[in-house]
């Protein structure tokens, strides 16, 4: 299948744009989560704003760098735990015997942030929001591809944040907060021409983790296709970037 990147943005502590991803992944550094470091919403108002949690705050971020002002997009939110630290809190309050927070409640949802960003930006359009314990960078191009025989333009956000150590016994967790954003269009639209073709190629199973931070190298020119294993098969992207 063949489709068009429009444009991309990635975010991680202290990576905000196409030079710093470079450098960092021609250093070949382990970046260690930086707590104390928090997406900008200064485009959202501040009543809307404080809603975001650190999940949320980052998935906004990538979106907005996108810049797509009020253009009406298809979107979708993809997220393999969704937002843990909140949801756990929810549950140790429960564990408490204290009463559940509703607005705690609303904002733990999968498609909260997805909701969040749709009301700052005043969107209407249509929204998706998926989870995928697996293979979750090829699940959202899976999805964005079905929303384009809809639609001529899919803005798909892909983001999570480390587990709480509670969970990190039971699965793999990334080091640190991660989002990005991208642009996909029909073919006949313009943009950098992508290829997402299957192989019967036996591999290895990659973690989601791993496959999103493959997924920047891709976007940034560090990687010249990406592979995307799938249950003993696997799904290899390829293209000319305009990066």
């Amino acid at each position: 299948m063949k489709l068009k990147l429009e444009s991309w943005s990635a975010l991680a502590p202290g990576m905000e744009d196409i030079e710093s991803w470079r450098s960092w992944f021609q250093d070949g550094a382990v970046r260690e989560a930086q707590n104390d470091y928090s997406p900008s919403l200064k485009a959202i108002p501040p009543l809307l704003r404080r809603r975001f949690s650190t999940l949320g705050k980052y998935a906004a971020r990538a979106a907005l760098n996108l810049r797509l002002d009020n253009k009406q997009l298809a979107t979708v939110f993809a997220s393999r735990h969704g937002d843990t630290p909140l949801t756990l809190s929810l549950l140790e309050e429960i564990g408490r015997d204290q009463p559940l927070s509703p607005t705690g409640f609303s904002l733990a949802v999968h498609n909260a942030v997805g909701g969040l960003l749709s009301i700052a930006k005043k969107d209407q359009s249509a929204m998706t929001a998926i989870a995928s314990t697996e293979n979750l960078v090829l699940s959202t191009f899976h999805e964005a591809v079905a929303q384009l025989q809809s639609y001529k333009q899919v803005l798909c956000v892909v983001y999570d944040v480390p587990l709480p150590d509670l969970y990190t016994v039971f699965s793999d967790s990334l080091p640190f907060p991660i989002a990005i954003s991208f642009v996909l269009t029909r073919e006949t639209e313009e943009g950098s021409l992508l290829t997402l073709e299957q192989s019967n190629d036996a591999l290895p199973e990659v973690s989601s983790e791993q496959t999103m931070i493959d997924l920047v190298a891709f976007l940034s020119g560090c990687k010249q296709q990406l592979t995307l294993p799938f249950r003993g098969r696997s799904w290899l992207l390829s293209g000319e970037l305009n990066v």
